[in-house]
């Protein structure tokens, strides 16, 4: 009998020995196929052997739906050869107007350099998709909320968050109603430098506020689409001016919102998937002061209509791109749309300040991961009765080196800013900029 096992084991290591490595592959697969079936009809939510540890969306949203969470880290280094108003956001380059001194305006003394440091732009936002309302003919409910840490004042190593956006949108494939805080309907585009303040006083106008917008969006077959928009907003959003001091904002006291529209139609053309948009937009505001007014004066309109244009202008399989952009605008009392060099009304006569400008914006991209932007952008108020040290023009030309290996994109910038100023000599700085920025 002891001979019998003897040779049946013996039989059976052959068996193993003479197994070929395709043959252990074809079992270990058949293994793995086996274990991913059973995986597969465990009940949503659990896992072999350890039910329900995984959370679903459920616990995450109370109501359901999906986020998708976004932002980036980021370093800004600035240095500049002469003084601003505010190194971090600038809105004026202090005159170095050496015979006469203006408190605010003049600087202490001439090429006064600097060197500033802020990791303020760093953001964090999610992305709500909330599905679809089935009482509202399945329309479909999303939303946004973003911050940054670039509330001013507070310190670099103390930064605060600012909210960007805070809105949602409920709507369908033609049509949505947007409400929330985000950006102006008016003057969409933005130049590429100084993201800190977005050249706001330097050329480039619209910011964010509270507001309710309704837009549609109908395509007229697959390459030309149009888009239409109205919105009621919140005046003094930006400015928070009470000049009366009554304790009412002088954006609030005339009882009604700021309204904006825009109208815009794209199409594309031989730029595959890119979109030329050339678009027009306006707005309409008011502001009181109560009391005495300003030189008898107590109601002050606003207003500002601008043209908008997005030109992809061609782009190959090699990442080799051209692209060009800009913005040109004209209104009255728009300190709190950005514009006028943050002047709006003029403090002696009453009369509101008119201002025109805009940017322009050239992007060359010889190939996917290095880019090079040069563009001009302006602020030019009417000086109509201007005091002494008022802001008569801003201008900035720019040239920029941006490097893009996603997720990680750097850029090496180099600015120079000049202002002009009522009888007063210009101030002129050149700024060099480093900044550093990992996605997510």
């Amino acid at each position: 009998m002891k001979h019998l096992w003897a040779v049946a084991l013996a039989a059976l290591a052959g068996t193993a020995a003479a197994q070929t490595p395709a043959e252990k592959r074809i079992e270990e697969l058949e293994r793995r196929v086996q274990q991913l079936e059973a995986e597969k009809k465990t009940p949503a939510g659990e896992t072999a052997g350890n039910p329900a540890d995984t959370p679903t969306w459920k616990d995450l949203v109370s109501l359901g739906g999906h986020l998708k969470w976004y932002g980036f880290l980021r370093l800004d280094m600035h240095y500049t050869d002469s003084a601003f108003d505010d190194p971090r956001f600038p809105t004026f380059v202090r005159s170095e107007d050496g015979s006469t001194a203006v408190a605010g305006v003049t600087a202490d003394e001439r090429d006064d350099d600097n060197f500033v440091a802020s990791a303020r732009l760093t953001r964090l936002g999610f992305d709500l998709d909330a599905g679809r309302i089935e009482l509202l003919g399945d329309a479909a409910a999303t939303g946004k909320f973003e911050i940054d840490f670039f509330a001013l004042p507070s310190s670099e190593s103390r930064a605060v968050p600012r909210m960007r956006h805070a809105y949602g949108k409920v709507g369908w494939d033609w049509l949505y109603i947007l409400f929330g805080q985000t950006s102006d309907v008016v003057s969409p585009l933005w130049p590429s430098l100084n993201p800190d303040g977005v050249m706001w006083n330097w050329g480039n106008t619209g910011d964010r506020r509270p507001q309710l917008r309704i837009c549609s969006e109908p395509k007229l077959g697959d390459r030309l689409k149009l888009t239409i928009q109205t919105m009621a907003g919140q005046q003094g959003a930006i400015r928070n001016a009470d000049t009366d001091a009554l304790g009412v904002r002088d954006g609030d006291d005339p009882g009604w919102p700021e309204l904006q529209g825009r109208f815009a139609i794209g199409w594309q053309h031989w730029v595959e998937k890119k979109w030329v948009t050339l678009g027009f937009s306006a707005m309409y505001g008011a502001e009181e002061i109560d009391g005495a007014g300003v030189d008898g004066k107590n109601h002050f309109d606003t207003w500002l209509y601008c043209v908008d244009l997005d030109f992809p202008i061609f782009e190959t399989a090699s990442g080799f791109s051209l692209s060009l952009k800009g913005e040109w605008w004209e209104g009255i009392n728009l300190a709190d749309i950005r514009g006028g060099i943050g002047q709006g009304i003029n403090a002696v006569s009453g009369q509101e300040i008119r201002s025109s400008g805009g940017f322009v914006e050239l992007k060359v991209a010889p190939v996917k991961w290095w880019a090079v932007t040069t563009g001009y952008t302006r602020d030019d108020p009417e000086d109509h009765e201007f005091s002494i040290g008022m802001r008569e023009k801003n201008e900035v030309w720019y040239v920029m080196t941006t490097f893009m290996f996603s997720p990680f994109t750097m850029s090496i910038d180099f600015s120079h800013w000049r202002t002009e100023f009522e009888e007063l000599t210009s101030g002129t700085a050149n700024r060099v900029t480093l900044w550093f920025q990992l996605s997510f």
